[in-house]
């Protein structure tokens, strides 16, 4: 099998920020795989390049090459929690999701997680998925007014709390635990009795919130290292 990657470089425009995903790596060809999707990556714009490898044979570590060296920023990490003896969550409620608020969703969306780590910008693609069966998404509304998005696919062996985020102008209020506790207590509504997440572990209020209620780690998705300049 030859040596072959797979690039995300719809973040450029907006953060100049790009992915490279290593899917397979032949002996030996490591540091060629690298420089080749990292050529290719720059001379599309990007300015920050993320790179993980998918290849159980490659793995990546921190280390230099002639022209870059590999940082490890973070874990996405799987996370899961029983479903039972929820808190009460406040005064946050969800409101599902329309086809006519679509445009709102996804602009509401894009707000919440902007700076969020391994975040990606959403456009009509997303609306589709997120109307799928087997999801369910919405927004978070306090005071009458929209705060935040949720995402729930309900497609996996597990329920997954695919996303839950609040826009900026509600964060420090608790309510990024509410609506954590909301998104559980529609699982429970659903009848299942356990539920997953994946986190950034250098998203430290996210982990953080996510550890103190209850989710445990469950596993590795992905590592994520960033490439840089050998100077800088």
């Amino acid at each position: 099998m030859e040596s072959a990657y797979e690039i995300f470089a719809g973040e450029i425009a907006a953060k100049g920020t790009a992915y490279l995903v290593l899917q397979h790596c032949r002996a030996g060809e490591l540091e060629e795989l690298l420089s080749r999707g990292r050529a290719e990556l720059l001379g599309m714009g990007a300015s920050q390049l993320y790179v993980t490898s998918r290849d159980p044979a490659a793995p990546l570590s921190e280390g230099t090459w002639e022209d870059f060296r590999l940082e490890f920023v973070r874990d996405m990490l799987w996370m899961e929690r029983e479903l039972t003896a929820l808190p009460p969550f406040g005064e946050l409620t969800l409101e599902p999701l329309t086809r006519e608020r679509g445009g709102a969703w996804i602009t509401l969306h894009n707000a919440c997680f902007f700076d969020a780590p391994n975040s990606s910008t959403y456009g009509p693609k997303d609306l589709e998925r997120a109307m799928e069966e087997g999801h369910r998404c919405g927004f978070a509304v306090a005071g009458g007014v929209l705060a935040g998005i949720y995402e729930l696919d309900l497609t996996g062996e597990l329920p997954e709390i695919e996303g839950i985020a609040l826009h900026k102008d509600f964060r420090g209020k608790g309510l990024g635990r509410q609506l954590l506790h909301a998104a559980m207590a529609e699982l429970v509504g659903l009848d299942y009795p356990r539920c997953r997440l994946l986190v950034a572990t250098d998203n430290q209020t996210a982990f953080s919130l996510y550890r103190s209620a209850g989710f445990k780690a469950a596993g590795i998705r992905s590592r994520w290292f960033q490439m840089l300049p050998v100077f800088g």
